[in-house]
Parts: C-alpha cells; sequence; structure tokens
C-alpha cells in the first residue's frame, strides 16, 4: 500500500479506557502520522456517544441529525482511514459498529456483484484492534471474525488497500514488546 505524500486521515478511535494499551497505540499511531506529514482527523466515538444515533432506512431521520451529516462530510472528505479498538467479542465494540452502519449508509453505490461503486476517496485502511487473547487462537480457532468483518466491509465499499494489525495478550505485555508493535505500526504508516 502505497500512500500518496499528503493526506487527509479520518480516524477514528473506540475504547473508553483512556489509559491502556489500544489508547496509547492510537495516539502513537496519530502522532506517527502527522510526522509523515499527513492531516489527521480524529473521531473519539466514546466522546460522542450521546450523538451516535442507530441506522434507520428511513433517509429524512438520518439526514437530520447532525453527527450523521457530520461524519458524512468528515468521511468524504478523507483519504485513508485508520480504526482503532478493543477487541469485544470477537468484533468491534457496538459503538464501532453503529459509526459503521451509518458510514454504510452514504459511502457507496450498490449495482451489482461482489463490490460496490465508491461515493469516496478513500484508498487506504489501517485498521489496529488490541486483544485479550493471543493471535494465533483469534486466527487458528476462530478464524478471526473481526479481521475479516473489517476487511470485507471495507473492500466492499471500495477501499482497495487495507492493512490489519493486532496487538494480542495486551494484559501481559511488556514495554519491550509494545515498542515492537509500535515499530510495525510506524512500517505500516510510511507505505
Amino acid at each position: 500500500m502505497i500512500m500518496e505524500d499528503t493526506m487527509q486521515v479520518y480516524a477514528i478511535f473506540a475504547n473508553d479506557h483512556t489509559k491502556g494499551t489500544t489508547q496509547k497505540l492510537f495516539n502513537q499511531t496519530v502522532q506517527k502520522l502527522c510526522t509523515l506529514g499527513h492531516e489527521v482527523d480524529i473521531l473519539n466515538l466514546y466522546d460522542r456517544k450521546s450523538e451516535i444515533p442507530f441506522f434507520h432506512h428511513d433517509r429524512s431521520f438520518m439526514e437530520s441529525n447532525t453527527f450523521y451529516q457530520e461524519n458524512k462530510q468528515r468521511f468524504l472528505n478523507a483519504d485513508a482511514l485508520l480504526l482503532v479498538f478493543p477487541l469485544y467479542w470477537y468484533s468491534v465494540p457496538a459503538i464501532m459498529k453503529s459509526w459503521i452502519d451509518l458510514i454504510n449508509a452514504w459511502a457507496y453505490k450498490y449495482e451489482s456483484g461482489t463490490t460496490a461503486k465508491p461515493l469516496h476517496k478513500i484508498k487506504h485502511a489501517i485498521i489496529i484492534y488490541s486483544s485479550l487473547q493471543d493471535k494465533q487462537h483469534l486466527t487458528k480457532n476462530l478464524h478471526n471474525p473481526v479481521e475479516q468483518q473489517l476487511s470485507e466491509t471495507c473492500r466492499f465499499i471500495g477501499i482497495p488497500n487495507i492493512h490489519v494489525y493486532a496487538v494480542d495478550q495486551v494484559n501481559t505485555i511488556t514495554p519491550e514488546k509494545l515498542e515492537q508493535h509500535f515499530q510495525e505500526i510506524f512500517k505500516i504508516c510510511k507505505k
């Protein structure tokens, strides 16, 4: 995935624990993207939790919601997407699922086939998640449903370059291991 010189990155964070490893992953990734010259637009979903509507097929209801309208514009302005969250029951936190449902209301036009026509200009998605479980268990035993869900969603709405990175066993992670993860994430940011 080769990123353009300067991009507008829409960075979505979904965790109410603001002192943990997931927050550190988000902060370090945003900082790295900024040092690489990218503009980063940050949305902490938990800061806006009372404003986030559940998706309704009633278009006039959705169009009248200010959070919906604001996020539509922020998403449409972006060249890249950053999603950072902890794994909850093998999926994204519910608050992020609500946000994903919202963006899917206007991010594409479905005509036919396995992908839709994108109505946005996002070409890159970086998805970083933390987990208490080890990556091997998630992948081997469960076929990693969160990676499948988000990769397929991004692909369907027309984001061609998707990179998913997992930081596992966060409850026992050492500072040295966390630093190794940061270095791997920084490599993704440079691509």
